[in-house]
């Protein structure tokens, strides 16, 4: 299976269910993966042929932007739903979403979610 991987792109945005993170912010890190089928742009060095990553860091800024949510769970699915609608060849989306200072006042690296879907599911 062929795959656009991007590890940890960092982006700001404001999400969470507490009021100070809709108005302040926060990091969030974003790891996905997007299955196409790769080979016409293997074999031609056609751009065009691929999902380009930095449309795909576009796209994942796009969704984390556009409006704010209490879950981190429906933002991850933002970006699935925006990568399907902006790469008519992505047949499978993974995401993990990462918010590393979730205010729960406890010590950890930080709490994520993991998505996967497949176009139309």
């Amino acid at each position: 299976m062929d795959k656009i991987i991007i590890e940890d792109l960092e982006i700001y945005a404001y999400h969470g269910v507490a009021e100070e993170e809709k108005k302040l912010g926060q990091i969030f890190i974003v790891s996905l993966q997007v299955s196409a089928d790769l080979n016409t742009a293997a074999v031609n060095g056609d751009i065009n042929a691929t999902i380009n990553y930095a449309d795909v860091c576009k796209a994942v800024q796009k969704a984390l932007n556009t409006k704010k949510y209490d879950l981190i769970e429906t933002a991850a699915l933002k970006v699935i739903d925006e990568i399907f609608n902006s790469f008519s060849n992505a047949l499978w989306v993974k995401i993990l979403l990462k918010k590393p200072w979730a205010p729960m006042g406890y010590h950890l690296k930080y709490a994520a979610v993991e998505l996967e879907r497949r176009r139309g599911d």
